[in-house]
């Protein structure tokens, strides 16, 4: 009974959010499609993304049609050049909310104005309903996070010139926009450097009905964006900017919302009321962590675009502030990454079983959802939370050719191997989590209790530098090249920068 009143109320909100939003002009997302194009590509021609119709709006906008593997249909994409051009430039991914689509940030948004004097370009991809996830639609898989930070980067590098540093690259959006920006900066904290949210829900477990409403909008059945909240309570947090929060570290955080009233009226909005209450717990969550973010909790502000054009035009002029402020700071931001991509320490948690992060690349093989801690990354090893088996690349940190005992230490027992890296310095290995026998492939009610079990188990792997043999091949191509720098090695041929210990 409670989750059909919850679910009926948040029902009703988005009704007359895009009641309101219609009085602004027709409603882009009901009247305008891409049915002009023809049939969508198929065979070979749907294999990549490809731009299927371009068009110049304005002198700074241009509306370009995507056909997007990760989606299998074409959709609309908004570019917005700088303001103050350049040879190349820093970019901007803005997303819209539920009920928007890729043309709402400049036809109710303002955003073309706002960005006048920017040197951003401002991509507007679209974003279907606004779940910001994968969607299952009948037997489609509507993979959005593909499409935004895979397909998208890919199309702003290969049309304009775009600077691709993390420092560079900057999210934000508005309602379940500002959602998805926090989702994948937390969930690539290597490729993006800011991230922004306006009236934003930032803790799905606390508002599962507006999620289920969402995945419903988009053509999915109830309860299957994320699955149930406690038996699927994994992918939830996986998909959680508040359960990740700890990722967004070394990032520029910036997230208001209105107090859902206005001065002259009595009237409440009870949905910015709520995003509201979730920025406050997501600030909270932020300092605990230690955290450093801004976060603006407006003493009046309904959610509509009245409020949305004056946050985004409060966050731009702190991005200038920064630029012209902050050139200490992003030298230290820069040090602190190159420091990572030498072999520096950094944690990560998420719930993917496959995912690369700093030149790592892991796979997990695992039969349940769970949440992987990927802690205390170095050159000289790391550890990794769950049940399953792993497979890991390193980056390039190490002396191609070089012999290197690796150390597996985990519930199951102690495995000690030596590996050489290969000639781009890398090394590859395999090895157990804690066992999970006791979760069968297909679970039922009787196993459910066990879907946790396990998964605080650490494995720790070790590298350490081996012992070479006098004569032995790697030791003579180390004596050989003994002064001359290694290209494939951030440090040449000397490891004694590394430490290994």
């Amino acid at each position: 009974m409670r989750r059909s009143i919850l679910l009926a109320v948040g029902a009703r909100a988005v009704r007359s959010l895009t009641a309101a939003r219609s009085l602004r002009g027709r409603f882009p997302a009901r009247d305008q499609n891409s049915a002009f194009l023809g049939p969508e590509p198929r065979g070979k021609d749907a294999r990549k993304w490809h731009i299927r119709d371009k068009r110049k709006l304005s002198p700074r906008l241009r509306e370009f049609f995507l056909y997007s593997p990760a989606l299998g249909r074409t959709v609309g994409v908004r570019v917005l050049l700088p303001g103050i051009p350049a040879e190349v430039s820093p970019v901007i991914h803005l997303y819209h909310g539920g009920g928007d689509d890729f043309r709402s940030w400049t036809d109710f948004g303002a955003a073309e104005e706002l960005t006048a004097d920017s040197p951003y370009l401002v991509v507007m991809p679209d974003g279907g309903a606004g779940t910001y996830s994968r969607v299952a639609v009948g037997s489609d898989v509507h993979d959005w996070p593909s499409f935004h930070t895979k397909e998208i980067p890919d199309f702003l590098a290969k049309t304009y010139s775009v600077e691709t540093d993390r420092g560079s690259q900057l999210l934000a959006g508005l309602s379940m926009g500002g959602y998805g920006a926090m989702k994948y900066a937390a969930w690539h904290p290597d490729r993006f450097g800011a991230a922004a949210a306006f009236s934003s829900p930032l803790d799905p477990l606390s508002a599962v009905p507006a999620f289920d409403i969402i995945a419903m909008r988009e053509g999915a059945r109830s309860m299957t964006l994320f699955g149930d909240r406690d038996a699927d309570r994994s992918e939830w947090i996986a998909n959680s900017p508040y359960g990740l929060a700890e990722n967004l570290r070394d990032m520029d955080l910036w997230f208001s919302a209105g107090s859902g009233s206005l001065e002259e009226t009595k009237d409440r909005d009870l949905l910015e009321t709520l995003v509201n209450q979730q920025g406050e717990r997501f600030s909270a969550r932020l300092n605990s962590l230690g955290i450093r973010h801004s976060w603006f909790p407006r003493t009046t502000g309904l959610h509509n675009w009245v409020s949305w054009q004056r946050e985004l035009g409060a966050w731009l002029t702190t991005l200038q502030r920064h630029r012209d402020y902050s050139s200490s700071q992003d030298s230290r931001r820069r040090r602190t990454h190159k420091h990572i991509a030498d072999g520096g320490e950094f944690s990560y948690l998420t719930g993917h079983a496959l995912f690369d992060i700093h030149g790592w690349r892991v796979e997990i093989s695992r039969r349940r959802a769970q949440i992987v801690r990927f802690g205390s990354v170095s050159a000289a090893g790391f550890s990794l939370t769950g049940t399953g088996s792993f497979r890991v690349r390193t980056p390039d940190l190490f002396q191609p050719g070089k012999k290197y005992d690796i150390t597996v230490t985990g519930p199951t027992g102690t495995n000690d191997y030596p590996q050489r890296a290969d000639k781009k310095g890398r090394l590859t290995f395999t090895g157990r989590l804690a066992a999970a026998m006791h979760d069968p492939i297909i679970p039922g009610r009787r196993t459910q209790h066990f879907t946790t079990l396990g998964q605080e188990e650490v494995t720790t792997v070790r590298i350490a530098s081996a012992e070479e043999p006098a004569g032995s091949p790697a030791t003579d191509v180390a004596k050989t090249d003994d002064h001359v720098p290694n290209p494939a090695h951030p440090h040449g041929s000397d490891t004694s920068a590394l430490d290994y210990s």
